[in-house]
């Protein structure tokens, strides 16, 4: 399996108001940039793990667990953003499936 794919985790900004800059925080706060194996999930796990079919679901392998703290995330600098639906028990690593954030 390759870890060849780089995922950033983006926690959205807390919008508050900033004196410095006379502005609300509207900056969305990079958490992490890791490599990862990302795949798209089949119509058949989908299925069974989500109860029907979702469009743009991924399957997202780490390594190690990954921090909760994240809101979304993005895949290789894709404007498309991606939100947890849920995780997997694997051997080795940990497994996220994520579905696309569409609003």
């Amino acid at each position: 399996m390759r870890y060849d794919t780089i995922v950033s985790l983006f926690k959205n900004s807390d919008g508050k108001y900033n004196p410095r800059t006379h502005k609300h925080n509207a900056e969305p706060i990079l958490i992490d940039s890791l490599f990862a194996n990302v795949t798209d999930l089949g119509l058949k796990n989908q299925v069974q793990l989500l109860g029907g079919i979702k469009q743009g679901s991924k399957t997202i392998r780490f390594k190690e667990k990954v921090a909760n703290d994240w809101d979304y995330l993005t895949i290789d600098e894709d404007d498309r953003k991606y939100r947890f639906i849920s995780s997997l028990n694997v051997q080795k690593g940990y497994a996220v499936i994520v579905g696309e954030d569409v609003g």
